[in-house]
């Protein structure tokens, strides 16, 4: 395959948006994704040739990545032996339509990086896949794989950038960079604060007011706290290969300003076997220490700290439950890449990988963290009780995710026996000893305030169990997820106000990818649980003029309903899923668990959850391929709600790697630093 034309981009940037040039400039003659469920590899549309980052990926001015480039030599007949792989081939970059250099002289690389061999399988059919249970012969196509790596490169002009690989006389492959315009920002953000309400659509929001905020005569008296934000955008969530993304390459986005494959962080994924040595990209925390090192930086979740949305923050790995890895990431970082990001404060779950047989190398990582002169909390009390505001803060308040709102608060007579207890000594992490969203975020703020001072903060906070709950269809605790994410906003802008920040923030409110939740009406409990069959449980739910508003209330002004069990609630849920059961019911003996084992590797519903067990839940069947056990994202857009010095920047329609460039551009880090 020749190398591949474009008409140069032109970079006459600064009289419009520099990412909407970026996104509109490449002709429209470059070839577009090719369809299919069973890529090669992700973004290698050539034949053999494969490089990373792909073609059209985007950079800020001295930004650190590393370039990768796969030869894949392979026939798809698989009763034939596997080619052997490429022998030599050779990689060349240029500016524009300027002289073509050898990549080793543009980047004055001493000495050619060696060439790497492995092999891998490629699934590349349905038919193949499931083979065993189809009966069939089909096996997975092996490719034998030829690549060379060059880490740590920076591209610091402006403009487009196009890098080619010959691997035959008449074969080549080439893709093309832009390296952005720097821009300075009409007026600096001093503080940014990301919250990240993990897997929340809108219809998501809507049905959180509906049940948090009071109405009369159809007309809400306020809305939640981020819908007052000065402006409003929505995020495209695909990946780079893939119509749905999980958290990992969505938060990456975010995190690094690069699409990539489900379970990478920080990384475009190859081929090879190692989880490590995937090329990198640098990510915004690692671009502020390295341009604004006074900034302090935080980390906030209620999953455990080494899941996808806070390692995207932190971490570089093809393999998202690397979670014992991610962990020493947080104070070591990765090999002679950057320098770690070392956050100010890092709060989370996730004790099982800081001390006991789950951490690296059974490493204690509470003393590790001790000498590296932080503070170290194990319990919300502790927490509350932080005197020490100048030094940096680790808290690990549980093993896992952090019990959700209904265990902490309401249910906490579930959390017993849990022996989740952080110090792994066996012991009960019950709901009482473990904060929220609203007490971490509350207590990151005193810190990195202190800790940043005139030079400010970056900090991701994150409703984590959204998403979790969703996924098995328990929708009263995912909505008292995000209203607790609506209630630590709130109380977030107060802190700000109150401590003189609220101006020089800019606070952004979105999710990472979505699930395909709506309303569709309201169900009358007491109906449901006195009849039976399938009919009469349906003519429980109330469609159009008979859906009438849900018995919620919230007298004691908390920001939550009072009560989570009223006569009339809603008729919600996702469009796809596993078989399971559904009575829109709130379940006080602990958190849903909706499906169980079937035939052939299936999911059924489960006849011991709540909606099951009593007889009164309607069968939903499932949409979903063999072997998933709960619901899965969607691939809608997500709200942007932003607020504060930047935030007209992020009013439009945008793709999720726009956001990391935006929040860059707001607090002006496009521009190289003095030093650099």
């Amino acid at each position: 395959m020749k190398g591949i034309s474009f008409t140069v981009l032109s970079l006459a940037l600064a009289a419009s948006s520099v990412l909407a040039a970026t996104r509109s400039g490449f002709s429209s003659s470059r070839p577009a994704d090719s369809q299919g469920q069973f890529p090669r590899l992700g973004a290698c549309p050539d034949p053999h040739a494969c490089i990373f980052p792909p073609d059209v990926s985007t950079f800020i001015p001295g930004a650190y990545f590393d370039i990768r480039v796969e030869l894949h030599a392979y026939d798809k007949d698989t009763s034939k032996p596997t080619p052997p792989a490429y022998k030599e081939f050779k990689t060349t970059i240029r500016k524009g339509n300027g002289k073509w250099y050898d990549i080793n002289d543009y980047f004055k690389i001493k000495s050619q990086p060696k060439i790497e061999n492995w092999d891998f399988n490629w699934v590349d059919s349905i038919d193949t896949m499931y083979a065993e249970l189809l009966n069939n012969t089909n096996k997975p196509v092996n490719i034998n794989v030829a690549s060379r790596i060059w880490r740590k490169l920076r591209l610091t002009e402006p403009g487009e950038y196009e890098v080619k690989v010959q691997y035959g006389p008449k074969s080549s492959y080439s893709a093309k960079y832009l390296v952005v315009e720097p821009k300075k920002p009409k007026r600096k953000a001093k503080n940014v604060i990301l919250f990240i309400s993990d897997g929340t659509n809108v219809g998501m929001v809507t049905a959180a007011r509906a049940l948090a905020r009071k109405h009369t005569s159809g007309k809400y008296e306020s809305l939640l706290s981020f819908e007052d934000f000065d402006n409003l955008g929505h995020v495209i969530t695909n990946s780079v290969d893939s119509l749905l993304t999980d958290s990992a390459n969505s938060a990456s986005s975010y995190a690094t300003g690069h699409k990539s494959s489900v379970s990478a962080l920080g990384v475009y994924a190859d081929s090879s076997s190692s989880s490590f040595d995937d090329p990198k990209v640098e990510l915004i925390t690692e671009l502020i220490r390295r341009r604004q090192p006074k900034k302090a930086i935080g980390i906030v979740s209620t999953a455990y700290g080494q899941d996808a949305t806070p390692a995207a923050f932190t971490s570089h790995t093809r393999e998202r439950g690397k979670a014992a890895e991610i962990t020493d990431q947080l104070l070591h970082g990765v090999g002679n890449w950057t320098n770690a990001v070392v956050p100010d404060v890092w709060l989370a779950g996730g004790a099982e990988y800081f001390s006991g047989i789950k951490s690296l190398n059974k490493t204690n990582y509470l003393d590790s963290f001790k000498k590296a002169g932080y503070n170290v909390v194990l319990s919300k009390k502790d927490l509350l009780a932080n005197k020490k505001k100048q030094d940096k803060l680790l808290g690990v308040f549980r093993q896992g995710n952090l019990d959700v709102w209904f265990e902490r608060n309401l249910y906490v007579n579930n959390t017993v026996g849990n022996k989740a207890a952080p110090d792994m000594s066996g012991k009960d992490a019950l709901g009482s000893d473990q904060p929220g969203l609203a007490d971490m975020t509350l207590a990151a703020l005193e810190v990195l305030k202190k800790r940043g001072g005139n030079d400010g903060f970056f900090m991701m906070s994150e409703a984590a169990s959204v998403d979790k709950q969703l996924h098995t269809f328990d929708f009263p605790r995912a909505w008292a997820e995000l209203i607790e994410l609506d209630v630590t906003i709130q109380k977030t802008i107060q802190w700000l106000k109150k401590n003189g920040e609220y101006e020089d923030t800019l606070i952004i409110s979105t999710a990472d990818h979505a699930h395909a939740f709506d309303v569709w009406g309201s169900v009358d409990q007491r109906y449901i649980r006195t009849h039976d069959g399938q009919i009469d449980m349906r003519n429980s739910i109330g469609v159009y003029a008979q859906s009438g508003w849900p018995g919620y209330y919230d007298n004691d002004k908390d920001g939550f309903p009072d009560n989570w069990s009223p006569e009339i609630t809603l008729a919600a849920g996702t469009n796809n899923g596993p078989g399971h059961f559904e009575a829109w019911q709130t379940t006080s003996s602990g958190p849903r668990n909706p499906t169980t084992a079937g035939a052939h590797g299936d999911y059924i519903g489960n006849p011991d959850d709540a909606a099951g067990k009593h007889g009164h839940g309607l069968p939903w069947s499932s949409n979903l391929p063999l072997g998933q056990s709960q619901g899965v994202h969607s691939m809608s857009d997500v709200f942007l709600y932003s607020n504060g010095p930047g935030s007209d920047l992020f009013k439009k329609t945008i793709e999720n790697w726009e956001v990391y460039f935006k929040m860059a551009e707001a607090m002006d880090l496009l521009r190289p630093s003095k030093n650099e």
